[in-house]
């Protein structure tokens, strides 16, 4: 007969066993018995949920096995449970730091603080040159900086840097690896950001030849240089630099996605989808989700800057739903921000506020990543017409761009969104002073969208001649550098103008295109707008287009035509980045503007589609 012990662990640590005791428990009996049976570990460790600890060394193996199977299936819940039951097992210190570890990692996402306690309790049973050690400390830092410990995180990588130092033999790129993770750390903590330019210059007189070191070094540089009177040509070369060779890796993808908002700030937004595009066609079946958030973010940005706000939304919604795994993650700032801006421009204001109204948004953290929220939560205001609201929130973006060395209006353009407040409240004198700071500091930087942002603030506030020339110039601006949802923006403004100078058949014109561009967009709000002003101006607009292949947003032309090609929901989604939901509702809706029924109807529906019918 099989029998289950029970152990006890000598004063120096070793484990011995004693008592017989299997026919006392029932869920041992039947564990053992799915095992000698080959069955699935979870459904074994089902059993051995409910067993006493037996110290018999299958048991763990199993218990380990069925929180990878668990994990696998994506169930973190059952995962930690097998591995707490582990660690109730009389184990030896390595093993009982493996668990622990193992633990930490599941709780990551979902529970910082417990998986700050394990993975803490791991690593004080491994000796201190361990590589066990380095797949920990990664781990460990991220789940401090989520738990707002950003000093405890500095620490413990200085010390395990400090214990890297003296190993034999060389830890190679470990090392740098600490150090760029130390750079990132202090690059997000305010108090901390003195030493930033040091940790550069020792990054990059101790490891000039790492790719490593040298691309976070580019990528920082790049960062730290938009706060400066460093222009978007020598900003983006610093990016460029960054996201050259290998596609990133572990602490490089966060360096990664420093560099591609600074090549997006600076309007090169081809060279930052391009190298997406290879990063997303990377991506195996089981890639980290830091590179995933990485994509669906910034196509998040992309679609929302070219004016593709369909897109911009549901990148955005797929990107808040891979964060939501992980909670702490300051990133859900950045991504609900870029969101809540889209969805305030399809003039969907109920479901911005509830994103903004979440326990993890409303509460507004001092750092740097908070404040895209915070100038999305104004322009919500502005868009419902609570202008003083708005005039403090971005009042304190610029409080906090500044103290951040950030800003810049191709960052955030809080003067000019500003600028507009106070004109809505007619104090035209703080609109006109904060109107000219952006707009000198957009033509310093030279980033063509920024700039045309910019002039359409100033020319809307100025009126009159001055206004129309620098209207047209924003106009102008903004169609070089494809940004249609700002050039309708500007349209409208400039028809404004024409129509106060007595230029009412002009100022038709320009709000016809205005209007033309935002249902492109799909703008609904900026659409509503432009058709009110057309009726100011005397015209009769035609009511939208709401059938027909001219009713297809963006987002959904490309998936109707990709699924009147022949590819499946699935195949549309891996080849767009999406969500297969994402899919499904765009050929939805499409299938209704298009009158068919279904997918066989298709490539006689978009026949020409292309070719712009």
């Amino acid at each position: 007969m099989r029998t289950q012990v029970r152990t006890r662990r000598q004063g120096d640590g070793a484990i011995t066993v004693s008592e017989p005791c299997e026919r006392s428990c029932p869920h041992y009996r039947a564990a053992r018995r799915l095992h000698d049976q080959d069955a699935p570990p979870e459904e074994i460790a089902g059993q051995l949920l409910a067993a006493e600890p037996t110290g018999i060394p299958w048991v763990l193996s199993v218990l380990r096995a069925a929180a990878r199977a668990a994990g696998e299936r994506d169930d973190p819940g059952a995962a930690v449970d097998y591995l707490r039951r582990a660690l109730r097992e009389p184990l030896p210190d390595d093993d009982r730091a493996l668990v622990l570890g193992e633990l930490g990692r599941v709780e990551a996402g979902d529970h910082p603080a417990a998986a700050v306690r394990h993975l803490t309790e791991s690593l004080a049973l491994l000796d201190e040159r361990d590589p066990r050690r380095w797949e920990l400390v990664p781990l460990l830092t991220d789940a401090l900086t989520r738990c707002r410990r950003g000093c405890q995180a500095a620490e413990l990588l200085d010390r395990e840097a400090r214990a890297l130092a003296g190993a034999a033999p060389s830890p190679g790129d470990l090392a740098v690896r600490l150090d760029v993770r130390r750079l990132l750390t202090d690059l997000d903590d305010r108090a901390r950001r003195p030493q930033v330019d040091r940790t550069l210059a020792a990054l990059e007189s101790g490891s000039p030849d790492s790719p490593v070191a040298v691309r976070a070094v580019a990528a920082v540089r790049a960062t730290l240089a938009l706060g400066t009177d460093a222009d978007a040509d020598r900003v983006a070369a610093q990016a460029r630099r960054a996201l050259a060779g290998e596609l990133p890796r572990g602490v490089t993808v966060a360096a990664a996605g420093l560099a591609v908002q600074a090549l997006t700030w600076c309007d090169r937004q081809d060279e930052a989808a391009a190298f997406l595009d290879r990063v997303a066609a990377d991506l195996p079946g089981d890639a980290e989700p830091a590179a995933r958030i990485l994509v669906s973010m910034s196509r998040s940005a992309f679609a929302y800057r070219s004016g593709d706000l369909p897109a911009a939304i549901d990148a955005g919604r797929d990107a808040l739903g891979l964060l939501a795994a992980s909670r702490g993650d300051a990133r859900v700032a950045p991504a609900t921000a870029t969101l809540v801006c889209a969805l305030v421009e399809t003039a969907d204001t109920d479901e911005a506020a509830r994103l903004l109204a979440l326990p993890e948004c409303s509460r507004l953290e001092p750092d740097r990543q908070w404040t895209p929220l915070l100038e999305a939560r104004a322009r919500l205001a502005l868009a419902r017409g609570r202008y003083d609201e708005a005039l403090g929130d971005l009042l304190e973006c610029g409080r906090r761009q500044t103290a951040w060395r950030q800003d810049n209006p191709a960052v955030l353009p809080w003067r000019s969104l500003a600028a507009l407040a106070y004109r809505a409240l007619g104090d035209h004198g703080p609109a006109e002073r904060l109107a000219q700071e952006e707009l000198d500091r957009a033509r310093a930087f030279g980033a063509p969208r920024a700039l045309g942002v910019a002039l359409r603030a100033a020319g809307g506030v100025a009126g009159g001649p001055r206004g129309r020339r620098l209207l047209e110039e924003s106009v102008e601006l903004l169609e070089r550098a494809r940004a249609p949802l700002e050039q309708a923006h500007a349209l409208l403004e400039l028809a404004t103008v024409r129509h106060e100078a007595g230029h009412t058949r002009l100022a038709r014109e320009l709000a016809q295109q205005c209007l033309r561009l935002a249902q492109q967009c799909a703008a609904a709000g900026l659409s509503t707008q432009a058709l009110g002003r057309l009726r100011d101006f005397g015209a009769r607009p035609r009511t939208p287009c709401t059938i027909g292949v001219r009713a297809l947003t963006a987002g959904e032309r490309r998936v109707a035509v990709l699924a009147a090609s022949g590819l499946t929901n699935r195949e549309i989604a891996q080849q767009l980045f999406v969500t297969q939901r994402t899919v499904e509702n765009h050929l939805t809706h499409g299938f209704r503007k298009l009158g068919i029924a279904g997918r066989r109807q298709l490539p006689e529906a978009v026949r020409g589609l292309e070719a712009g019918d």
